[in-house]
């Protein structure tokens, strides 16, 4: 789980983050923030899938953070010295409420309670992109949800422009971001996608052939995003039939 930690005091957020990595190996601190500014910016770039959350913090609270941000599509645990804000912390359905000092038991307890729900909500996206999958089989606007390091990214297949096997993995390239690498092997994305136009012109690459630029006579192909990806011998006239159909 990749989480942020928000509370003004440097202190209290080196102690969380000493106790989340002896006894919850399972969270991946990704930023920190000492005010409500800072960690507006924070989540809304990076998207955290848990957020530690101080309520009482100068010029403007948690629960105010909580009210400013768009959407609220992660898990909060809040951290506080203040046993009275529960009731609140309620109302914003948090997975957890620790106090501080904190205890070892109760953050163990609350980061398993949020590991659960982020699951439970991975897995129905997950079954929910399964469904509109087999009723709209081939729709290049289907997506498909990529494992990673920090847990499921779902894309749209017509987004991707090649998939690069690289040792007991893959790098995914898709547009405007940057390349993603995932646990998947290249044989599994090339069952996942041979139905969207997608071709293996090389043992080591899977490339999306609405999205090539150009195929030279040296068997190369040019992508959109300026690579360079190579036909095998035996690859070559199989593609260039494929060629003819897109």
């Amino acid at each position: 789980m990749t989480a942020i930690l928000v509370d003004d005091e440097p202190k209290s957020r080196a102690v969380l983050e000493e106790k989340l990595r002896q006894y919850c190996p399972q969270v991946t601190v990704i930023g920190q923030a000492d005010d409500a500014v800072e960690a507006y910016n924070l989540i809304t770039e990076k998207h955290p899938q848990l957020v530690f959350l101080d309520i009482a913090m100068p010029r403007e609270s948690g629960f105010d953070l909580l009210k400013r941000l768009p959407s609220l599509d992660f898990e909060i645990i809040f951290v506080t010295g203040f046993g009275d804000y529960a009731l609140d912390a309620i109302k914003f359905c948090a997975v957890g409420y620790v106090l501080k000092p904190i205890q070892t038991e109760e953050l163990i307890a609350a980061v398993d309670n949020a590991r659960q729900r982020i699951e439970a909500k991975v897995e129905n996206e997950r079954n929910r992109q399964l469904l509109h999958n087999i009723l709209n089989p081939g729709n290049a606007n289907n997506r498909i949800g990529i494992p990673t390091m920090e847990g499921l990214e779902f894309v749209p297949t017509s987004q991707i422009i090649r998939c690069e096997g690289l040792q007991k993995c893959t790098r995914v390239v898709v547009q405007e971001t940057k390349g993603i690498v995932s646990s998947y092997n290249l044989g599994e994305f090339r069952k996942l996608l041979e139905d969207y136009g997608f071709f293996a012109v090389h043992k080591s690459h899977l490339i999306n052939l609405s999205h090539i630029r150009k195929f030279d006579r040296e068997s190369t192909v040019t992508m959109v995003d300026g690579s360079h990806v190579p036909v095998s011998k035996r690859k070559k006239q199989e593609f260039l039939d494929q060629l003819t159909r897109v």
